[in-house]
């Protein structure tokens, strides 16, 4: 098993909001989505993100729908 680790726990005070969840591409996607559909395409078959518990919700509601299916998910807050 390969497994990526996403340190996504920043407060993105200096971006002005949640980065993590800010989409960019022409499907809305997070650059974090697009590098997690890169290591999947590389042979990855396990995500670990490293959160902050007051984003596991969004991450819920925005990320996982899209990732689900595709790579084992795991959250460390």
């Amino acid at each position: 098993m390969t497994t990526l680790v996403i340190l996504a726990a920043g407060l993105g005070s200096r971006f002005g909001g949640n980065k993590q969840l800010a989409g960019f591409s022409a499907a809305n996607l997070t650059l974090m989505e697009c590098n997690i559909c890169h290591a999947v395409d590389a042979g990855f078959t396990k995500v670990i993100f490293i959160i902050r518990a007051d984003l596991r919700a969004l991450f819920s509601q925005q990320v996982l729908p899209r990732l689900v299916g595709k790579i084992e998910i795991e959250f460390i807050e």
